[in-house]
């Protein structure tokens, strides 16, 4: 009996080192993205920056705007609009957000969407000057490709002037969400997989 619970103790001693490694994994190549506003101060334009503070890449970079955000887990009546793609971002990297310009995104939220290395989600979201930063994807789920002939998300290099009309307004309704999923998670967790509801995808 007692050399049984003691194998039992090894294996539970050795699940939890192994759970232990491979947090420890995760959080050495984590890309962690923050919005970080530049006035310019005679030195250019003021524009958006998108800067890379995690321990690793960020690819798959989607930034969009809502009107508002609760900055918490989830969708929360949120709408988003105007997703654009970015290119990736590595550790110490920043990119400009030039389409948003010198004051666009000021009085409404940003949110940015990305992998790490693992196909893994995080979400930062941004309003009022507070960015918050979240594993899993908290945003809409906009498919990269092109769906029905036509592309729900814009690139960074062909957006122009947003004075027009938004694209691809998604909010909470418009999203089936896995029921199975933790709620920390949000709509996925990784980039493809049964968490993945790009096919679900209806614009309205």
């Amino acid at each position: 009996m007692l050399a049984l619970l003691v194998s039992i103790l090894a294996v539970l001693v050795s699940l939890g080192s192994l759970g232990v490694s491979y947090a420890s994994s995760r959080r050495s190549h984590m890309p962690v993205l923050q919005f970080m506003w530049e006035s310019g101060q005679g030195r250019g334009e003021p524009k958006w920056w998108l800067v890379n503070v995690g321990t690793g890449p960020a690819t798959n970079i989607v930034v969009a705007q809502t009107e508002r955000t609760s900055l918490t887990r989830g969708l929360n009546g949120e709408q988003w609009f105007n997703p654009v793609l970015v290119p990736s971002i590595p550790v110490g990297g920043r990119l400009a957000l030039t389409w948003l310009g010198g004051t666009m995104g000021l009085e409404c939220g940003l949110g940015a969407s990305y992998t790490d290395a693992e196909k893994y989600f995080y979400t930062t979201k941004c309003g009022h000057d507070v960015s918050m930063f979240f594993v899993g994807l908290h945003l809409p789920r906009w498919p990269l490709l092109k769906l029905n002939g036509s592309k729900a998300v814009k690139t960074w290099w062909g957006v122009g002037d947003l004075s027009g009309p938004r694209w691809s307004a998604v909010s909470e309704r418009h999203i089936r969400r896995r029921r199975w999923l933790p709620a920390r998670f949000g709509i996925s967790r990784r980039l493809g997989g049964w968490a993945d509801p790009v096919l679900s995808y209806q614009p309205r």
